[in-house]
């Protein structure tokens, strides 16, 4: 293990020093071309190293002038001729220096961002030039050896986006903090935006899918955030794709709450119509279920045999009982009869709100359902349809049929017919009713096709068959008697 270990480190020490060998060719590069950049400059001037006696020189002719002007003036010369010359030196002499004092101001400013940056692990090379690099590259060899100098360095080069290393010019405006740069059209396996691989390869990075559209991947937040921009307009895209196809895809089946826990089979739709709520345990019993129940002179619940209440009073406690225990069919029971005000309590509709919040926190569909009905209409709260749409949707994609429904009627005024045929369509198989009844207005209308009809009417009559049953039907008969 010991000798794998020292062929790593060799192998890796040599990929350094190869790294660092080309960035030194480089810097070189550079070096030179500022080198020479200085040197026609000096020449300009006059003289790179003799500027300093060149302006000394100027100096003392221009006082040996001045005082030939005073000296002309007292003998009665010509005094705007001198004074002309005299001030045209002066001003060709402060020009100088102030060229000489920006040179100096800015070589100044330089070595501050050496300064403040190199100290830095993550040195940007945009922010240097190649001169301060290799000044940064001896003091990183003095203070942290060898191997933490060329890591940086090359982090450094790679990290840079044309300017400094590679261009040869000076970018005095700071770069962003990204660390990579862009790289479309790369495959599902790699950063969308810098082009890392996965864990998997060589040097690969752990991915994270995008949470809104799950299409691309990155390998940081940094990343994500400098590629929004480009992908903002297909992740909206795909991600409403993904709800609708959600929306479309579940809650093709009744929930359990809605099939009889005696007889197992669905109840007929509305449940309201067709069932009893037992306030002992919340369970929903069908009336066949029921009505055989009585028959074999059972006055108990038909489920946990408990006895039932005679008064209003004694099932309010019965709800409270359960309600205390958190139950959410319980809460969302209680909400519906501070709605209607029933069993002796005063309608409120803000507390049956409240109520359903509750109950839909725990896991009830119905809540869901009676909260959208309640933003949609106002009642107990600001009205927001959009809100109420939205609680419908959870509850249809759960099983909820008349939030299914609902959400038809809403897509056909607002003119989405086909997105309305798809909501009833699903609703009629359920064995809703007023769903065929919708699809095949659609139809008549000819927004709908002939085979989405047909579709509905059979899958109506399959649900209908399947919730049919001796004891229900003798239960409906008895009530029509």
């Amino acid at each position: 293990m010991r000798g794998v270990a020292k062929e790593a480190a060799a192998e890796e020490n040599e990929k350094l020093s190869r790294e660092v060998q080309s960035l030194k060719d480089q810097l070189a590069h550079f070096t030179g071309k500022q080198n020479n950049v200085k040197a026609k400059n000096g020449k300009r001037r006059g003289g790179g190293r003799s500027a300093a006696n060149q302006r000394s020189q100027r100096s003392r002719s221009r006082d040996k002038d001045s005082r030939r002007s005073r000296g002309k003036s007292n003998g009665n010369s010509n005094p705007n001729q001198s004074s002309t010359r005299s001030r045209s030196r002066t001003r060709k002499q402060n020009n100088r220096n102030r060229n000489g004092a920006a040179e100096r101001t800015t070589e100044g400013s330089h070595r501050d961002d050496l300064c403040q940056y190199s100290t830095k692990p993550g040195l940007c090379a945009s922010y240097v030039s190649s001169h301060d690099l290799e000044l940064w590259l001896t003091g990183s060899k003095v203070r942290k050896g060898w191997g933490v100098a060329l890591g940086e360095l090359a982090s450094a080069g790679r990290r840079s986006n044309g300017a400094g290393i590679g261009s040869g010019g000076h970018q005095r405006t700071p770069a962003a903090s990204m660390s990579c740069i862009a790289a479309d059209g790369s495959p599902a396996d790699v950063c969308a935006n810098c082009g890392k691989g996965s864990s998997g390869g060589e040097g690969g990075v752990k991915l994270k899918d995008c949470t809104a559209c799950r299409l691309v991947k990155y390998c940081g937040v940094d990343c994500q955030r400098a590629h929004r921009k480009k992908h903002k307009k297909a992740c909206k895209q795909r991600a409403a794709e993904l709800k609708d196809e959600q929306l479309f895809s579940q809650g093709l089946e009744r929930p359990e709450r809605h099939i009889c826990p005696i007889c197992a089979l669905p109840i007929p739709l509305p449940t309201d119509y067709h069932s009893v709520v037992e306030v002992c345990c919340m369970k929903l019993i069908c009336n066949g279920c029921d009505h055989a129940a009585e028959k074999r002179g059972m006055d108990d619940c038909a489920f946990c045999r408990t006895p039932c209440p005679d008064n209003d009073a004694d099932k309010l406690a019965m709800i409270r009982a359960r309600v205390s225990k958190k139950d959410p069919e319980a809460i969302n029971h209680l909400g519906e009869k501070y709605c209607h005000g029933l069993l002796g309590l005063q309608k409120d509709m803000r507390r049956a709100v409240k109520l359903w919040t509750e109950a839909a926190e725990l896991g009830s569909i119905e809540a869901l359902y009676s909260l959208g009905l309640a933003y949609k209409t106002g009642e107990g709260i600001q009205q927001d349809e959009a809100k109420g749409v939205e609680f419908y949707k959870k509850a249809a994609v759960q099983g909820h049929v008349i939030s299914r429904y609902k959400l038809g009627c809403v897509e056909g005024q607002k003119g989405n017919y086909d997105r309305a045929a798809k909501h009833f369509l699903i609703a009629a198989k359920m064995g809703l009713k007023e769903s065929v009844e919708n699809i095949k207005s659609l139809f008549m209308a000819g927004v709908a096709t002939k085979e989405q009809y047909a579709e509905a009417l059979k899958g109506y009559q399959d649900a209908v068959e399947e919730m049919k049953s001796h004891d229900r039907d003798e239960a409906s008969a008895f009530r029509k008697s």
